[in-house]
Protein backbone atom coordinates (compact mmCIF):
# COMPACT_ATOMS: atom_id res chain seq x y z
CA UNK A 1 0.00 0.00 0.00
CA UNK A 2 2.96 2.33 0.67
CA UNK A 3 4.64 1.72 -2.80
CA UNK A 4 1.05 2.41 -4.55
CA UNK A 5 0.81 5.93 -2.64
CA UNK A 6 4.50 6.71 -3.41
CA UNK A 7 4.01 6.21 -7.03
CA UNK A 8 0.88 8.12 -6.92
CA UNK A 9 2.35 11.00 -4.75
CA UNK A 10 5.21 10.73 -7.28
CA UNK A 11 2.80 11.20 -10.12
CA UNK A 12 1.27 14.09 -9.07
CA UNK A 13 4.92 15.99 -8.63
CA UNK A 14 5.43 15.10 -12.64
CA UNK A 15 2.03 16.35 -13.73
CA UNK A 16 2.25 19.38 -11.66
CA UNK A 17 6.11 19.86 -12.83
CA UNK A 18 4.79 19.29 -16.46
CA UNK A 19 2.14 21.44 -16.21
CA UNK A 20 4.16 24.48 -14.72
CA UNK A 21 6.87 24.39 -17.52
CA UNK A 22 4.26 24.73 -20.10
CA UNK A 23 2.77 27.54 -18.50
CA UNK A 24 5.96 30.19 -18.88
CA UNK A 25 5.32 33.85 -19.88
CA UNK A 26 3.54 34.91 -23.28
CA UNK A 27 5.98 35.02 -26.04
CA UNK A 28 8.83 32.76 -24.44
CA UNK A 29 8.30 29.56 -25.47
CA UNK A 30 9.75 26.58 -23.77
CA UNK A 31 10.92 23.23 -23.88
CA UNK A 32 10.24 20.46 -21.24
CA UNK A 33 13.99 21.22 -19.96
CA UNK A 34 12.67 24.94 -19.29
CA UNK A 35 15.41 26.02 -21.81
CA UNK A 36 14.33 29.33 -23.77
CA UNK A 37 13.79 28.08 -27.83
CA UNK A 38 17.01 29.92 -29.80
CA UNK A 39 15.91 32.31 -32.40
CA UNK A 40 16.39 30.99 -35.96
CA UNK A 41 19.40 31.98 -37.38
CA UNK A 42 19.39 34.57 -39.99
CA UNK A 43 19.13 34.34 -43.35
CA UNK A 44 22.46 34.99 -45.12
CA UNK A 45 22.46 35.84 -48.94
CA UNK A 46 24.19 33.30 -51.25
CA UNK A 47 23.25 35.21 -54.32
CA UNK A 48 25.58 34.34 -56.78
CA UNK A 49 24.39 37.19 -58.78
CA UNK A 50 25.18 39.52 -55.98
CA UNK A 51 29.11 37.79 -56.04
CA UNK A 52 28.74 38.04 -60.00
CA UNK A 53 28.07 42.09 -60.11
CA UNK A 54 30.96 42.60 -57.04
CA UNK A 55 33.57 41.11 -59.13
CA UNK A 56 32.65 42.64 -62.20
CA UNK A 57 33.01 46.22 -60.23
CA UNK A 58 36.46 44.93 -59.09
CA UNK A 59 37.33 44.29 -62.88
CA UNK A 60 35.81 47.08 -64.34
CA UNK A 61 38.56 49.17 -65.47
CA UNK A 62 36.47 52.24 -64.70
CA UNK A 63 36.81 54.48 -61.63
CA UNK A 64 34.07 55.47 -59.79
CA UNK A 65 33.96 58.87 -61.40
CA UNK A 66 33.73 57.30 -64.61
CA UNK A 67 37.58 57.17 -65.85
CA UNK A 68 39.07 54.87 -67.94
CA UNK A 69 42.13 53.28 -66.74
CA UNK A 70 44.88 51.61 -69.04
CA UNK A 71 47.45 49.68 -67.10
CA UNK A 72 50.85 49.44 -69.19
CA UNK A 73 52.37 46.30 -68.31
CA UNK A 74 55.17 43.68 -68.50
CA UNK A 75 53.52 39.74 -68.50
CA UNK A 76 55.77 37.32 -68.53
CA UNK A 77 57.50 38.14 -72.17
CA UNK A 78 54.59 40.42 -73.09
CA UNK A 79 54.09 44.09 -73.43
CA UNK A 80 50.35 44.83 -73.21
CA UNK A 81 47.74 47.47 -72.34
CA UNK A 82 45.28 46.38 -70.12
CA UNK A 83 42.72 46.68 -71.33
CA UNK A 84 43.60 46.57 -75.22
CA UNK A 85 40.25 47.58 -76.09
CA UNK A 86 37.76 49.27 -75.00
CA UNK A 87 34.27 51.42 -75.88
CA UNK A 88 33.55 55.09 -74.46
CA UNK A 89 31.58 57.52 -74.37
CA UNK A 90 32.61 61.27 -76.21
CA UNK A 91 34.45 63.42 -73.38
CA UNK A 92 35.64 60.16 -71.11
CA UNK A 93 38.86 60.93 -69.71
CA UNK A 94 41.38 57.75 -70.50
CA UNK A 95 44.15 57.73 -67.67
CA UNK A 96 47.26 55.41 -69.02
CA UNK A 97 49.54 53.80 -65.83
CA UNK A 98 52.89 52.63 -66.24
CA UNK A 99 52.41 49.27 -63.89
CA UNK A 100 55.82 48.11 -64.50
CA UNK A 101 58.23 48.01 -66.97
CA UNK A 102 58.93 51.37 -69.52
CA UNK A 103 55.85 52.27 -72.10
CA UNK A 104 54.86 54.64 -73.43
CA UNK A 105 50.71 55.39 -75.24
CA UNK A 106 51.61 57.37 -78.43
CA UNK A 107 48.89 58.37 -80.90
CA UNK A 108 49.36 57.32 -84.42
CA UNK A 109 48.96 60.80 -85.86
CA UNK A 110 51.69 63.03 -87.88
CA UNK A 111 52.35 64.93 -84.49
CA UNK A 112 54.41 61.72 -83.33
CA UNK A 113 55.94 60.70 -87.20
CA UNK A 114 53.21 58.32 -87.74
CA UNK A 115 50.22 57.89 -90.31
CA UNK A 116 46.97 58.87 -88.60
CA UNK A 117 44.60 56.26 -86.95
CA UNK A 118 42.90 58.85 -84.68
CA UNK A 119 39.83 61.04 -85.74
CA UNK A 120 40.61 63.52 -88.08
CA UNK A 121 40.13 66.72 -85.38
CA UNK A 122 40.92 64.42 -82.36
CA UNK A 123 43.67 66.02 -81.03
CA UNK A 124 46.84 63.84 -80.72
CA UNK A 125 48.40 62.82 -77.50
CA UNK A 126 51.94 61.16 -76.64
CA UNK A 127 52.81 59.95 -73.05
CA UNK A 128 56.14 59.98 -73.56
CA UNK A 129 58.96 57.30 -72.28
CA UNK A 130 57.27 56.21 -68.82
CA UNK A 131 59.64 54.35 -66.54
CA UNK A 132 58.18 55.15 -63.00
CA UNK A 133 56.29 52.17 -61.24
CA UNK A 134 52.32 53.65 -61.50
CA UNK A 135 53.76 56.94 -63.29
CA UNK A 136 50.15 58.36 -65.47
CA UNK A 137 49.27 60.52 -68.21
CA UNK A 138 45.52 61.50 -69.01
CA UNK A 139 44.01 62.35 -72.16
CA UNK A 140 40.18 63.25 -72.59
CA UNK A 141 38.78 62.03 -75.91
CA UNK A 142 35.90 64.03 -77.63
CA UNK A 143 35.79 63.07 -81.53
CA UNK A 144 33.85 59.97 -82.01
CA UNK A 145 35.12 57.00 -84.15
CA UNK A 146 38.43 54.59 -83.84
CA UNK A 147 41.79 55.44 -82.40
CA UNK A 148 44.72 53.56 -82.36
CA UNK A 149 47.77 54.16 -80.43
CA UNK A 150 50.98 51.98 -79.73
CA UNK A 151 54.06 51.96 -77.65
CA UNK A 152 57.20 53.24 -78.85
CA UNK A 153 59.78 51.00 -77.77
CA UNK A 154 57.40 48.04 -77.83
CA UNK A 155 54.89 48.29 -81.34
CA UNK A 156 57.29 45.92 -83.21
CA UNK A 157 55.75 42.97 -80.70
CA UNK A 158 52.61 44.01 -80.62
CA UNK A 159 52.39 46.66 -77.55
CA UNK A 160 49.14 48.14 -78.98
CA UNK A 161 45.33 49.27 -77.92
CA UNK A 162 42.50 50.57 -79.50
CA UNK A 163 39.66 53.12 -77.96
CA UNK A 164 36.42 53.31 -80.04
CA UNK A 165 34.60 56.52 -78.36
CA UNK A 166 30.74 56.56 -79.17
CA UNK A 167 29.68 55.81 -82.80
CA UNK A 168 32.76 53.48 -84.94
CA UNK A 169 31.38 54.67 -88.28
CA UNK A 170 32.14 58.93 -87.11
CA UNK A 171 35.56 57.51 -88.11
CA UNK A 172 36.05 53.97 -88.84
CA UNK A 173 39.13 52.04 -88.13
CA UNK A 174 41.81 51.76 -91.19
CA UNK A 175 42.92 49.00 -92.58
CA UNK A 176 46.27 47.79 -91.02
CA UNK A 177 48.47 48.00 -93.84
CA UNK A 178 51.70 49.41 -92.90
CA UNK A 179 51.58 48.39 -89.36
CA UNK A 180 54.47 45.69 -88.08
CA UNK A 181 52.43 42.48 -88.29
CA UNK A 182 52.66 41.95 -84.22
CA UNK A 183 50.66 44.94 -83.87
CA UNK A 184 48.60 44.78 -86.59
CA UNK A 185 47.67 40.94 -85.08
CA UNK A 186 47.22 42.62 -81.50
CA UNK A 187 44.24 44.69 -82.44
CA UNK A 188 41.08 43.93 -81.58
CA UNK A 189 38.24 44.02 -84.06
CA UNK A 190 35.64 47.02 -83.45
CA UNK A 191 33.51 44.30 -83.39
CA UNK A 192 34.21 42.37 -80.60
CA UNK A 193 34.98 45.79 -78.98
CA UNK A 194 31.30 47.14 -79.39
CA UNK A 195 29.82 43.29 -78.58
CA UNK A 196 31.93 43.23 -75.15
CA UNK A 197 32.59 46.68 -74.18
CA UNK A 198 36.27 46.27 -72.92
CA UNK A 199 38.41 43.60 -74.49
CA UNK A 200 41.01 42.14 -72.30
CA UNK A 201 44.91 40.78 -73.60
Amino acid sequence: MKTKRTLFGSLIVIVTLITLIGCGPAGSPTDVSGSQESPAPAATSTDSSDDATAKEEADSPFTADGVLEIRMEMRGNRNVNDPVGVHIEPGTTVRFINASGMHSATAYHPDNGRDPRIPSGAESWDTGLMSGRNQTFEVTLTEEGVYDYFCIPHETVGHVGRIVVGNPEAHPALPTDGLPQAAADALPSVEQIMADGVVRP
